[in-house]
Parts: structure tokens; C-alpha cells; sequence
């Protein structure tokens, strides 16, 4: 029998001493496990922790909540827009007008827009050269802002003149600014008297408080007629002289200082009524700027459906 080394003083192999080692580190490592990890809680690897922590560092973020409708910006309301009535026709005036009417008169609903005329509406009176000059006179017109109406036809005298005024009150459609082109047809028909008492009522019937732009009568058609012509011309302007609100129109003047081409002495040709248009605008232009300028209207303006 081998004598007993101080190794196996105990009765302890080198194999014992390992297997209680072993023992030990795995109570060791038990435990540990207990420490970092409870019982019943899921057991998560290092890797899968750290490839979460990626995914969620990359993932986009989360948008804003929606604000509050109490903080949401109004939305905004579109701007009114003006809106016109339509455009009144005179029912009276023939459906189908003879040859040498004018078309029936027309009060239109949307006023012009541009100076001086503001939108104002001019009432024109007038025989066949206002019918003839009827459409330059009407762009004429538009573009420097007036709202016109036409009441013409051909060899009417101013009886007829007086028919349209009362006319015009009763559909309520007389304006501040009237135009009276009529005298021609009554120079050579009508004594003088009835045509200066007829003149009288006209004005009478416009009232002071319009402005009234008369056109004087230009004629080269008869050694009678271009006296009566003259006379009415003076008569008119006697007149003017006790209204404050009358203007005689000096078209005899332009017509011949411009030589305005004529084809019986009475009538024009294209160029002339052309120059008419011009020069009945233009007096009315300059009458305007002395009256100043009207008081701003508001049209009326469609409400937005909400």
C-alpha cells in the first residue's frame, strides 16, 4: 500500500475538487440569472435588444397630433361679387321698328365703368342723326364710362321729344345727363313760335336739376331752311343763357370746320356721323368734369352660399 500524499489528506481526488468547482459555478451562474432576469419575465438576447433599438432609432417619427379645431385656422371666404339686374326694355316701343326707327330703347342693367362717365347713364333724344350715329356714338360713350340709352327716329319733331321725357319718367328711367338732338324736322314745318314754346316745355319737363346738352342744327339744304336753321340756333342759346344746367352743343361749327361730307345737306356720310359721335362724347366729357365727380355707389352683391 502507497503511503497517503498531503493532497489526499482529506480523502479528496484532483476529479472531486473538479466536479465541486463545476458544482459551484453553475449555483453561481443560476443565480445570476435569477438577479438579472426574474422568473416569468420573457428572456430577450442582447442581438434582439439592439436590433429593435436600430429598427426604432430608424422608423420615421411620429407625425403631430391633429390640432385642436378650436386652434384650426378659419377657412377663408370668397369675396363677394357684384351682381346687375337685367336690362329693362321699353315694352311700348314697336316689336319690329320700321326702316327708320332706332331699335327699342334699352336701360341697361351692368352701368360702364371708366372716366369721367363713372357709370353715370346720359339719356339721348334725337331723329335720324342720332339713329345714324347711334352705333360709334355708343362705343364712344362706353369707353369713357357712360351708361347710354337711345330714344331716336327718323323726322320726329319735338312734340315727339315731349312724348319720349314723359315716357321715360313713367318707367323711371330719366337720368342726370340728357342729350337733345331734335329741331331739324321742325325748322321747316313748325312756326317758329310752337317750336321756341315746345323748346320751353321740354326743359321744363327735365327740370333744372339734370344736365342738358343741346345739339344746334346744321343745314346746307335750302335758302329757307338755313335761316330757320339760324334762327333756332340763336333761339337755343338765349335760352342757355337763363339756364344754368343747359349747354348748346356747337355742332354746326365742328361740322364745318372739319368739312364733314354731306349727301342732301342734311344728312352725313360714315366719317361724318363718326365726327358727331366724337364731338356729342366729348361735350358731354367736358360737362361732366364741371359737374365733378358723382358719389360712389355700391352695387348690390350676391351673398356666398356658406
Amino acid at each position: 500500500m502507497l503511503p497517503h500524499s498531503p493532497s489526499n489528506a482529506h480523502g479528496w481526488s484532483p476529479l472531486n475538487w473538479l466536479t465541486a468547482l463545476a458544482v459551484v459555478l453553475v449555483a453561481a451562474a443560476t443565480i445570476g440569472l435569477f438577479v438579472l432576469q426574474p422568473p416569468g419575465a420573457p428572456v430577450v438576447a442582447k442581438e434582439a435588444l439592439t436590433e429593435s433599438s436600430t429598427l426604432e432609432s430608424d422608423a420615421a417619427p411620429e407625425p403631430d397630433p391633429m390640432p385642436s379645431p378650436s386652434l384650426a385656422s378659419p377657412l377663408s371666404t370668397p369675396a363677394p361679387q357684384p351682381t346687375f339686374p337685367p336690362d329693362q326694355v321699353d315694352k311700348a316701343w314697336p316689336k319690329n321698328p320700321p326702316w327708320d326707327a332706332c331699335p327699342a330703347p334699352v336701360w341697361p342693367g351692368r352701368p360702364s365703368s371708366g372716366s369721367p362717365g363713372d357709370g353715370r347713364r346720359v339719356l339721348i333724344l334725337g331723329d335720324s342723326l342720332t339713329r345714324d350715329s347711334q352705333k360709334p356714338m355708343t362705343r364712344f360713350l362706353e369707353e369713357s364710362g357712360w351708361t347710354p340709352t337711345f330714344r331716336c327716329w327718323g323726322s320726329k319733331r319735338l312734340d315727339w321729344g315731349l312724348e319720349q321725357v314723359k315716357r321715360a319718367k313713367e318707367l323711371d328711367q330719366l337720368p342726370e345727363f340728357v342729350i337733345v338732338a331734335l329741331g331739324t324736322n321742325d325748322i321747316s314745318w313748325v312756326q317758329p313760335a310752337i317750336t321756341e314754346r315746345r323748346v320751353e316745355t321740354l326743359l321744363k319737363r327735365l327740370g333744372p336739376d339734370r344736365q342738358v346738352l343741346w345739339v344746334d342744327l346744321d343745314i346746307a339744304y335750302s335758302s329757307f331752311s338755313m335761316q330757320r336753321a339760324e334762327w333756332f340756333n340763336k333761339m337755343i342759346r338765349q335760352v342757355a343763357e337763363d339756364r344754368a344746367n343747359l349747354e348748346v352743343v356747337p355742332w354746326e361749327k365742328i361740322a364745318r370746320d372739319e368739312k364733314a361730307a354731306r349727301f342732301d345737306g342734311i344728312h352725313y356720310g360714315t366719317s361724318g356721323y363718326r365726327l358727331r359721335a366724337r364731338a356729342l362724347t366729348d361735350a358731354l366729357d367736358r360737362r361732366a368734369v364741371e359737374v365733378g365727380t358723382p358719389p360712389t355707389t355700391t352695387p348690390t352683391t350676391a351673398t356666398p352660399t356658406p
